[in-house]
C-alpha cells in the first residue's frame, strides 16, 4: 500500500508559509547619521547644474559683485567658484557645513519674508557628501586668508593659511565620487550635462542683476572664456549672453495685474516669422529676481505667440516681482519650482497684453503704385483709405486672422493690384495723335 495516498498533504501558506512562519517581522530602528547624510545628500545635489546653482547662489547671498565660475573636463575634474563677497567668519568655519545650519532663518514663520536665494542649510553639507570640497576665505577682519578642508561627512579636518583678497573660493573635485552609478551616468553624458548647467548660468547672468558673472573652462592651453555678463540690466544681459541680433529680434514688455500688484517685465520676440526661434530652447524667467522654472506662464505666453507665428517659438526673459510673501519658493529643494499667489491673474493679464502686444507690432505695408516708382514702407493710420492715388496701403492677411477677414484682405490686394495694373498701362501707353 502506498503510505502516501493515506498522510494529508500538506501545502505551504505562499504569505505565511515556510520559513517566513518562524521568523519575527524585522525590527523599526532609527538609521545612523551617515546613512541619512548620504540618501538625503544624493536628494539635493542631482546633478552638475544643481551642484553649480547653489555655489552660485551662496556667492550671490554674500553679496558678491564679481563671480567666476570655473570648470576643468566639464565639471568632472573640477568646479571652482570665485567670489568677491564678505567673506567666512572663523567663528562659522565649521557650521558652514553642517546640515540645517544657516544663517537666513531660525524659525519657519522666516521663511515668508525671507529675500535671500538659499536659505535651508544643505547645500555645502550635500556638496561634501558627494565630492571633495576645500574652502579658501577672508572675511573684512582678516590679514590674510584661511584654506578650510573637509570630509564627506562635511566636518572640518584642516585650516591653513592662504593668500587671498576679501571673498570666497570653494572648490569641488571628484564631483559624484561616492555615488558610483550616478557617476557613471554623469561620465557618459558629461557633455549634455555641462550645455544644461551652462543654460541654467545665462538665466543667472540675464536675470541676477548684482553681479558679473563669468563662466571658464581650465584646459591645458589656458583659460576659455564662455559667458561673461554685466550687471546692469535685462537689456544689456540679453546682448551679453545671447547677443545683440537676438535683441534686435526682440520687443520690451511690461504687464500689470489689474487686483494684484504683480508686474511682469522684460522682452520676447516680435511675431514676424524669423525673429521667433525653431525650438523653444531661449526661455528664462525669475521671480523676484529668482531663476526658476514656471510652465504656466510660459505656455500662455507660447500660446498667444503661435496665434501670430505658427512655426516658430518666442525667445522670453522676465522677471516677475510679487514681493517677498507673494511666492512660495520652499517646494522642491533645488528652488527651482516657485509657487505664485496670484497665478490665475498673472496668466490672464498675459495672455491679454501679449495680445494686444503682437496685434499692434504686425507688420504693414506700403503697395508701389507702379513697377517703375515704389513707395517707402510706412506704418498704417486707421483712418487712411487703401484708395488713396498718392500711396496706397494694405494690411497684408496675417496668420491669426479668421477666414472670412483673410478672404477680405485677399480681395481688397486683389482691386488693389489691379488698379495699379491699370495706371501702370495706362502711363506706359502712346499718348494720342493730334488732329
Amino acid at each position: 500500500t502506498n503510505m502516501s495516498l493515506c498522510e494529508p498533504a500538506t501545502e505551504e501558506d505562499p504569505l505565511e508559509g515556510g520559513a517566513a512562519r518562524s521568523q519575527a517581522a524585522p525590527k523599526v530602528q532609527l538609521m545612523s547619521k551617515d546613512t541619512v547624510h548620504k540618501i538625503c545628500s544624493g536628494q539635493v545635489i542631482l546633478s552638475l547644474a544643481i551642484a553649480v546653482k547653489e555655489l552660485l547662489e551662496n556667492s550671490l547671498d554674500a553679496g558678491a559683485t564679481n563671480i567666476e565660475i570655473r570648470f576643468r573636463e566639464h565639471g568632472a575634474e573640477l568646479i571652482e567658484v570665485v567670489d568677491n563677497g564678505h567673506g567666512i567668519d572663523k567663528d562659522n568655519y565649521q557650521a558652514l557645513t553642517m546640515k540645517y545650519y544657516t544663517s537666513k532663518l531660525s524659525e519657519f514663520s522666516d521663511l515668508a519674508e525671507v529675500a535671500t536665494f538659499g536659505f535651508r542649510g544643505e547645500a555645502l553639507s550635500s556638496l561634501c557628501a558627494v565630492g571633495d570640497v576645500s574652502v579658501v576665505t577672508c572675511a573684512a577682519a582678516d590679514t590674510v586668508g584661511t584654506k578650510l578642508t573637509y570630509d564627506h561627512a562635511g566636518v572640518l579636518t584642516s585650516t591653513t593659511p592662504s593668500p587671498r583678497e576679501r571673498g570666497t573660493t570653494v572648490s569641488v573635485t571628484s564631483l559624484f565620487a561616492t555615488l558610483p552609478v550616478r557617476l557613471r551616468e554623469f561620465q557618459r553624458n558629461i557633455k549634455r550635462e555641462f550645455q544644461k548647467t551652462l543654460t541654467l548660468l545665462q538665466g543667472y547672468a540675464l536675470l541676477a542683476h548684482q553681479a558679473r558673472i563669468t563662466v571658464v573652462e581650465l584646459g591645458k592651453s589656458g583659460r576659455k572664456v564662455l559667458l561673461a555678463s554685466r550687471a546692469t540690466g535685462i537689456r544689456d544681459g540679453i546682448v551679453d549672453v545671447l547677443g545683440a541680433k537676438q535683441l534686435q529680434e526682440m520687443t520690451p514688455f511690461e504687464i500689470r495685474t489689474e487686483t494684484t500688484s504683480i508686474v511682469m517685465s522684460g522682452y520676447v520676440s516680435r511675431s514676424q516669422h524669423g525673429s521667433g526661434r525653431n525650438a523653444p530652447d531661449r526661455v528664462f524667467l525669475s521671480v523676484n529676481g529668482r531663476p526658476c522654472d514656471l510652465p504656466k506662464v510660459w505656455k500662455t505666453v507660447s500660446q498667444v505667440y503661435h496665434q501670430f507665428n505658427r512655426h516658430q517659438h518666442p525667445a522670453l526673459v522676465a522677471n516677475i516681482t510679487t514681493g517677498v510673501a507673494g511666492a512660495d519658493v520652499n517646494v522642491t529643494p533645488d528652488k527651482r519650482t516657485v509657487l505664485i499667489t496670484e497665478e490665475a491673474s498673472l496668466v490672464t493679464a498675459i495672455e491679454q497684453s501679449m495680445h494686444a502686444l503682437f496685434v499692434t507690432e504686425q507688420g504693414s505695408f506700403v503697395l508701389a503704385p507702379s513697377q517703375h516708382e515704389a513707395a517707402p514702407t510706412r506704418p498704417v493710420a486707421e483712418e487712411e483709405s487703401v484708395d488713396s492715388p498718392a500711396a496706397p496701403v494694405l494690411k497684408l492677411p496675417r496668420l491669426g486672422d479668421t477666414p472670412s477677414v483673410q478672404r477680405a484682405s485677399m480681395q481688397r490686394l486683389s482691386s488693389l493690384l489691379a488698379k495699379s495694373h491699370a495706371l501702370s498701362t495706362s502711363a506706359s501707353a502712346p499718348a494720342p495723335a493730334s488732329p
